[in-house]
This record gives structure tokens, sequence and C-alpha cells, in this order.
């Protein structure tokens, strides 16, 4: 923990002067030696805490100064004609020239997802892990699991994870309160980009102008929905009011039923049904001139299944996302303030039935429960060097994970409780000229993490038999460089390189027990286990331009490839040893744990994302090509990452609007080529077959008030599994009709 603490105040020290501590840290949402509750050893605490408050008092104390001094600044425009979409919420700082995409209410409504993974279709070198069950689980590039890929709700990180057969990581979301996500691809050099190597992804759930028309100062709106396919039915009404002062309210509730459905064969998927509530309640307030406050919650209550018809366990979860932002833009060009503050808490409960593998494993309840709480801080100053426009975004970000777990049977060891702190300075200078621009940046990230259990095993790990107690903490710098040129307006070139940094996770490090039902197959802590680090650079084109093929038409097109290479890349394996002689059986130990793979793994591939719309007609198409290689084979054979996605994505949307486009009417199709997972018992490659579905979809507005509308998923009742890491084919054809009817004054 010194460590820990004299690096974070070296970079609080040296970036900025020291403020008063503020008050801005959360209460600890678990109190200590509570049930369940695992020791804090090196966590974050009160020292941790005010170095951490001081940080952002320091930012905001640096911020004031150069208000004071900024007099005759200029400011620094864009003049590349490309629009520039935020990865995350509108009070981040302006992005930078990079593989990004974003999808709002409206392309979301076209086809009502099913499942949240169906909201990433369309968005090029990202894909979802699918097991049946209501979790999303984020692939960006092949890297997935344990925070390599920063999925958040509202700017809110959403680090759940639970140990099983399926993803490492999940997240629990209610689409039909979404209003848009936003994907940044590779190492993110601001605020979102702690901990995280393959990208980041924020789901923007609805606000006051999803449920308000303009010149509205209250109403509501609702939506539902039926289906075949044992989709029972959803439903979502959501209200809200605005007040001449600008302040808002808005509040929303949603439910959803839905049954076990039919695969393309006709067979039921078993452990496919949910049964779901959700709601939110946002306001926004204006507490001075050129300030906004946004207060926000998320509720999400889930019962459904997992598993398969061998064995179906009984789960249920609830999440509550809370969030705060704070933004203030005076009219001075050298601030342009933001203060994020976010707690997330996760429960989710599984009763698994006794089973029999070598031996019989009793019937068990576990508890998860994961709450975390963090910010981020910065500002954005802009100003003129002689003929170079200039800005220079700098803050700092912090946050922190307690896993606890406890059930019935001594293996909650799995999914060891412990705890992992994050935090790290950035700043990011932009400099234009000409139609140029040169983008450094530089982050220093660091983290601590600890706790303890009892290993069953020695010989496999540098951990010891019996009880052990892990704290460890590292830190890195991690540089970035973007360049970008603008040759027209609306046709943009960049390329990009940078470091990126993973901590472990405490599953990874703290992993412990042993396989229900198979006591020879024991878990092993891994002490020594070092952070992931790549260094990966892409090169990529932007278009976007009007007025093409007739007046008011657009087209907008963006294609990159990318190369990352990743050293320590941590991987599950598997070691054989003796029996164990106090167990008399003469079965060898087997030995699973998380190590650092030999050599350099790497990502690389090409994404191409266009779309163009004229109004009458319309069409999208994204195409992802991806390949993985470890730098050595794992303890299968297989030499891939095995969350590696099909080699090749393809989706494609196309659709035409009649009637004074009162009437839209489209098809999408998706496809993928085969991919191949880590070898069976008898040696050979699991393979799964590609696969072309095709969906279509329509809408009539019949007034401003009310609009029907209708799909039909997989029309070619084709039976398919999405890739090899999939547990559950995905559904057949399934066809939905709704409506949506809104009021207001």
């Amino acid at each position: 923990m010194t460590h820990f603490r004299r690096c974070l105040s070296l970079s609080a020290v040296s970036e900025t002067r020291r403020g008063p501590a503020g008050a801005f840290g959360a209460p600890d949402p678990m109190r200590p030696g509570s049930p369940g509750t695992p020791p804090r050893r090196g966590g974050a605490g009160p020292d941790q805490r005010r170095l951490i408050v001081r940080l952002s008092s320091g930012l905001l104390a640096l911020t004031t100064a150069l208000g004071a001094a900024a007099s005759d600044a200029g400011s620094a425009g864009d003049k590349s004609g490309i629009a520039r979409k935020p990865v995350t919420v509108e009070d981040r700082a302006a992005t930078v020239p990079s593989a990004t995409s974003s999808t709002g209410r409206d392309q979301i409504g076209q086809i009502p997802p099913s499942s949240p993974i169906d909201l990433l279709t369309g968005i090029p070198g990202t894909f979802a892990q699918y097991d049946g069950t209501p979790g999303l689980s984020v692939s960006i590039r092949g890297l997935q699991d344990f925070g390599r890929v920063n999925v958040m709700i509202d700017g809110a990180r959403q680090d759940f994870q639970m140990s099983g057969h399926s993803a490492n990581g999940t997240v629990f979301v209610d689409p039909a309160l979404l209003s848009g996500v936003d994907v940044a691809r590779g190492t993110v050099a601001t605020a979102d980009g702690a901990g995280a190597i393959g990208g980041a992804v924020n789901l923007r759930t609805i606000g006051i102008d999803d449920v308000l028309r303009p010149g509205q100062h209250y109403g509501v709106t609702t939506t539902d929905m039926f289906g075949t396919n044992h989709y029972d039915g959803s439903g979502m009404i959501a209200g809200g009011a605005r007040a001449d002062g600008g302040a808002d309210i808005v509040a929303a509730f949603s439910l959803r039923s839905s049954g076990d459905y039919r695969d393309g064969d006709g067979r039921t998927a078993a452990a496919t049904h949910q049964r779901l509530q959700s709601g939110l309640i946002k306001t926004d307030v204006s507490p001075g001139p050129d300030q906004t406050l946004q207060v926000g919650a998320v509720v999400y209550h889930n019962d459904f299944a997992s598993g398969t018809e061998d064995l179906i366990s009984h789960d249920s979860v609830d999440q509550t996302t809370v969030t705060a932002k704070y933004r203030w833009t005076p009219d001075n060009p050298l601030l342009d303030l933001r203060l994020n503050g976010f707690y997330t808490d996760t429960q989710l409960e599984e009763r698994t039935p006794s089973f029999v593998a070598m031996t019989r494993a009793p019937a068990n309840t576990t508890r998860y429960h994961l709450p975390t709480v963090g910010f981020d801080t910065g500002n954005v100053s802009r100003f003129a060097l002689g003929p170079v426009a200039a800005s220079i975004d700098y803050g700092g970000e912090y946050f922190d994970d307690r896993v606890s777990t406890s059930d019935q049977a001594g293996n909650a060891g799995a999914t060891p409780g412990g705890s992992r702190d994050v935090g790290g300075v950035f700043t990011q200078a932009t400099f234009a000229w000409k139609g140029m621009e040169v983008i450094p940046a530089l982050r220093y990230d660091l983290y601590s993490l600890s706790g303890s259990g009892f290993n069953r095993t020695g010989g496999f790990t540098g951990a010891r038999v019996g009880a052990f107690d892990i704290d460890k903490t590292d830190a890195k710098l991690s540089p970035k460089l973007t360049l970008a040129v603008t040759p027209i307006t609306g046709v943009q070139l960049y390329g990009s390189y940078g470091l990126g940094f993973r901590p472990p996770s405490t599953t990874e490090t703290l992993f412990s027990g042993a396989h229900p039902g198979l006591s020879f197959l024991r878990f092993v802590p891994n002490p020594d286990l070092m952070p992931e680090r790549t260094r990966g650079g892409e090169i990529g084109a932007k278009i976007e331009t009007r007025d093409i093929l007739k007046e008011g038409d657009s087209l907008s097109f963006q294609a990159d490839i990318f190369d990352t290479r990743i050293r320590h890349y941590i991987n599950q394996t598997l070691v054989r040893g003796a029996p164990d002689p106090a167990s008399r059986s003469p079965i060898p130990l087997r030995g699973y744990f998380y190590q650092n793979m030999p050599g350099t793994a790497k990502t690389q591939g090409g994404e191409v994302q266009g779309s163009y719309d004229a109004r009458i007609a319309f069409a999208s198409l994204s195409y992802t090509s991806t390949m993985t290689k470890l730098g050595a084979p794992d303890y299968t054979g297989f030499d891939h990452i095995l969350t590696t996605p099909p080699h090749t994505v393809v989706a494609a949307t196309a659709g035409i609007r009649l009637l004074d486009e009162r009437l839209t009417i489209g098809e999408r199709t998706r496809a993928a080529s085969a991919s191949w997972g880590q070898p069976a018992s008898g040696g050979k490659t699991t393979a799964i077959p590609g696969y072309v579905v095709a969906d279509i979809f329509g809408s009539y507005q019949a007034t401003q008030a009310f609009r029907v509308f209708t799909s039909i998923e997989n029309i070619g009742d084709v039976r398919y599994v999405i890739d090899q890491q999939a547990t559950t084919p995905s559904p057949g054809l399934t066809a939905k009709v709704g409506f949506t009817v809104s009021f207001g004054g």
C-alpha cells in the first residue's frame, strides 16, 4: 500500500497544487465486519480517498487559476467537417479522430431488441458473447472479460463478474430504457480509459428529450409490444416535465415477460426465460450561470435461468446505478470543467440444484455482490498559439471495486472476495493548423489489489498451501500520439499509436477452492500476475458529406485497420500434478489458475461502417475482420484468444420511407463466418458454422401521437449459434408487433 500511496501522491503533487480535502467521497457501501465482507487489506482507505479528492480539488484550483489569466485567450475550432461523437455522455471532453460508432433511439427502435446483444448489431469491431441469459458481455476487437472493455450505463462503470462456464464480465441493462449506444474501439487516453485496453462502451438511457417533443412542458409516452416464440410481452411508460427555467425531470418504468424460446430447428432452448422489471429517474437543473447538474438513478431486477438442459440454475439479479454529473462552461475558453461521480451496486443470487459429476455436488445458493464507486474530473482549456488553435484536456479518474461472495457449499473461491482500486491522471493536447492536427496524450495509471483465501494445493503457482493474503500494487505510464489531416472539408485521414494498461482482476489473482463435484480440479491463486500491457496502432479515414445524389441526402463512411500487441496476456491454464495424499484418490490433481502467457498476443483486422440517407430511401453497412493470436498455445493447444469473434462479421440494413415518411419498410441481414474454439477432449478443434440471418421491419406513424411497428426476426427460421463461445442457439423465427402512444402539452 505504501507504493500505491506514493505513486498517487507524486502524480497529484507534481501536476497540481494540493487543495483542501473535499466531501465528494461517497460513504463506504460495505461496512467493515458485515457478513460476507472481505477483510479490507490494502484497498483504498481513508488516506487514499483523501488523495483522490485532493487530486480533483487540485485540478479545480488549477482551472480557476487559468481562468483568471484568460481574458484575451483565443478558442480552438474544429474545421474538419467531421462530426466528433463522444464515447460516453455529453459532459465528457471532445473526442479525437479515432474508431468510434454511435447508434440512436431511432436505430434501436427499427427492430426492438429481444436481447441486449442486439444493441451491438451493425457496430463494427464490437461483438457479444451469448449464453441465453439477459446479461451483456461485450468484446471489442477480440478483447473481452475482466474489464478489458469498459462498459458503462450513463457513464457509470459496470464491473460485475461471476465465474462459471460463460463470460467473465456481465452488464445488466433493459434495452427498452436506452436511447443510444456509444462505442470507442482501442485504448482511450482520457476519461473512461483506466484499466481498459479494448475500448469503451456507454449505454445511454432515455432523457427528457426522448419523452417531450419540442415546445412541450410535460408529456407521457408508452410502448407496448407482443410477439411469438414465447415472447409474452413487454411494456414501457415514461413521463417528464420541463420548467421554464430549464430544470427538468423524467421517470420511466419497464416490464417484460418471456419464456424459453425455440431455435431454428423448433427445439426449446432451455434456461432462456426471464421476468424483467426496471426503471429510472433523472433530474437536470442549472445551479448557476453556465452550470448544469444532472442526477439520476437506474434500477434493474430480473428473475431468469442459466445453464443447460442437464443443469439449470435459477438466478435473481438486482442492480442499482446512481450518477451525478456537473458541468461548468463559463464564457472563458480556458474553462470547460466536468465532474462526474457514480455508484453501481450489483447483487446476484444463483440457486443451483444438486448434480453428479464424479461425486455428488450438493444443492447450493451462491450470492455475489459487487459495489463500485468512482468519479472522474477534468477540464478543457482552449487557446491560440499564433496561427495554431490549441486545446488541452487534463484530469483524473478513480474507481473502487469490492467483491464479496458467499455460498453454502464452500465454493465461493471461484469468484473470490477482494478489493481493487484503480486510478490515474491524464492529459491530452490538440494542436490544429491548416487542416492538420497533432494530438499527444499521456496517462499515468495505478492500481492496488488485495484479498485473502485458502489455497488447498501447492506447487502450481507462487501461492503457498493454506491461508493466504495478497496485497499488490503497480503503476504504468501510457503515452499515445494521434495525427490527422483534413485534405478537403468532410474528409479526414488519421493514424494513432499508443500504449495501454490493464491490471489483474480479483478473480484472476485470488482464484481458489475446487470445482463442485470434481474435487481433484483445484482452483489456485496466483500472486505473481503482472498487468497486461498493450502497444497498438490504427490508421483510418472518415467521410461525411451531403447533397450527393439529391439535395438533402447525406453520406457517412469510416474505415480503419488496427494492430494491437499484448504482453503478459492473462489466460486460464491447467497443469497436472500428483494425486492428493489426503484424499486417498489415485486421480492426479489438476490445477486451474490464471497466468501471464509467454510471448506476445496480438489482435489485428479491419473495420468498415457506412450509411446513406436520401429520406425516401436509406441504407447502412458494417463489416469487421478480426484475427487474434496468442504468444504461445494454451493448455489445450488452442493458439487464439478465446474470446475471438468470427473472422468476418457483416450487418446490412436497407429501407424506404413512403407517405410523407410516415411509413417505413426495411430489411436487415446479419452474417458471420465460421468460428473455432478450444479443442474438445478428443483433440479436435471446436468449429461453429457461419450463418446468414435476415430480418424485416416496418412502422407507421399514424399521427404525431400514435405509432405502430412490427418486425419478423430470422425469417428463414435458421438454427444458428453466434460464435464458438455461445452456449445456447439464438432464437428461431420471431414476429413482434407493438405500438407507441404519446401525449403532452
